[in-house]
């Protein structure tokens, strides 16, 4: 069995071992193992049931992890991203009111293509092609966004139906506090580079909860997975044919090629192996299309993977190993389930921090990088429309880069783009 896992991962080839990848399969898992938690969360909102999504969440991980395990022997945890499926839940079903099965189809279908343009090397491409400054803005945009959601969820900030469109929640309020103090201890453990930081302060956070009675314990702590009969094949294509959704399966199709590409470029990056994404792609692809048939939103390599390859992974072994952590964590199901908002919003608080931290590399010597990226931030976040602050930048961005003298700074997809966006507007369902 060992000789058999050592070959078919290229152990020797790659200076590793089976020790040392599964340690770093252990460090990934313990750094991104509050997603199980938060990913089936937010999709509630989206009216999922939350136990058959959590499932849903573990076996996509697994299902995903192997599949790049194994077809490309890379180290990294395929994942339901947190950004898309905030997108989603917040803006495109309760904001806009399209159905969830209706954006579980369009998944589908940008799986389909994305598969496609992977094979014919399109995908690449194009990715490449978008503004680096358009990337950033995205990424930071996105970021402030999930800051907004998560002090929404502790209670520091409410929407109100008065002429101020939020007002200040109580600052002495037990989840306030709590939610505070969640945050700060997992500042604090990070900071000295604890590796389980997040998912040590959401439970901790839980345990005091418990203590002072907001929080139930469930009857059992380990009990079996919930079914995903609920989740499983909620698509409906006839919902793509809608004329108001057309626009919005545009920008959905932009953020799976743009996140997907993403994830798997930066972790390329970290690995200090920049080339050979192509069986990466092709895998993270599959992954895309079935998780609609399964019941989650788009999934793709997770940069919480950079902690793994940090301790020393270097093969799919290590990705294997996230996988099957994320099955066992399916037996605590009970645990999770009583995790209160206060407990689990300070991770969504934290990773919307990280995002932001990229706008230090926007160009702020140039006002036409700097004016175009914040407005696409502001259009994001202002509009509680992260769809159309993407659509936006394509307009915006070629536009100012002409009228300053800066052509050059253009290309053909930026050009496509600006068209394609242009037409978005025009038909979006205001």
């Amino acid at each position: 069995m060992i000789n058999y896992i050592e070959k078919i991962f290229k152990l020797k080839e790659k200076n590793t071992s089976i020790k040392t990848e599964m340690l770093a399969g252990l460090t990934t898992f313990f750094t991104m193992s509050y997603m199980l938690i938060l990913s089936p969360k937010i999709l509630e909102y989206a009216g999922m049931d939350f136990s058959s999504t959590l499932t849903v969440t573990a076996l996509m991980v697994f299902i995903g992890s192997l599949l790049i395990a194994f077809i490309a022997n890379k180290p990294y945890a395929i994942a339901p991203f947190l950004g898309e499926t905030a997108f989603i839940s917040y803006t495109v079903v309760c904001a806009l009111g399209f159905s969830i099965k209706t954006v579980f189809a369009a998944i589908f279908i940008c799986g389909l293509l994305l598969l496609t343009m992977t094979l014919t090397n399109i995908r690449t491409y194009i990715v490449e092609k978008i503004p680096e400054n358009i990337k950033i803005s995205f990424c930071t945009g996105l970021g402030l966004f999930f800051i907004f959601i998560a002090l929404r969820d502790i209670g520091i900030v409410n929407f109100t139906t008065k002429n101020i469109p939020l007002e200040t929640g109580n600052f002495t309020s037990l989840p306030v506090i709590l939610g505070l103090f969640c945050f700060i201890l997992l500042i604090v453990l990070v900071k000295k580079q604890i590796k389980a930081a997040i998912i040590i302060s959401i439970f901790v956070t839980t345990f005091i909860g418990i203590i002072l009675g907001d929080v139930h314990l469930p009857e059992k702590v380990i009990s079996l997975p919930a079914s995903i009969q609920p989740s499983l094949f909620q698509l409906d294509f006839k919902g793509l044919l809608d004329p108001k959704f057309i626009s919005m399966f545009f920008v959905i199709f932009l953020l799976v090629n743009i996140d997907t590409a993403g994830g798997i470029i930066g972790l390329s990056y970290k690995e200090n192996n920049k080339t050979d994404n192509k069986k990466s792609m092709i895998a993270d692809s599959i992954s895309v299309i079935l998780a609609p048939l399964m019941g989650t939103t788009t999934p793709g390599a997770y940069l919480d993977s950079m902690t793994g390859i940090s301790a020393g992974g270097r093969t799919g072994l290590t990705a294997t190993t996230v996988g099957i952590l994320f099955l066992i964590g399916l037996l605590f199901t009970p645990i999770i389930k009583i995790i209160p908002s206060y407990a689990y919003a300070p991770a969504l608080l934290y990773v919307g921090i990280l995002m932001t931290s990229t706008i230090s590399k926007i160009d702020f010597d140039d006002i036409s990088e700097l004016a175009t990226s914040i407005l696409t931030i502001s259009i994001m976040i202002f509009t509680y429309n992260i769809g159309v602050g993407i659509i936006a930048a394509f307009i915006i961005y070629p536009i100012v880069k002409v009228l300053c003298g800066h052509r050059n700074e253009t290309n053909i997809i930026t050009w496509i783009m600006l068209a394609i966006s242009l037409i978005f507007f025009c038909i979006y369902p205001y």
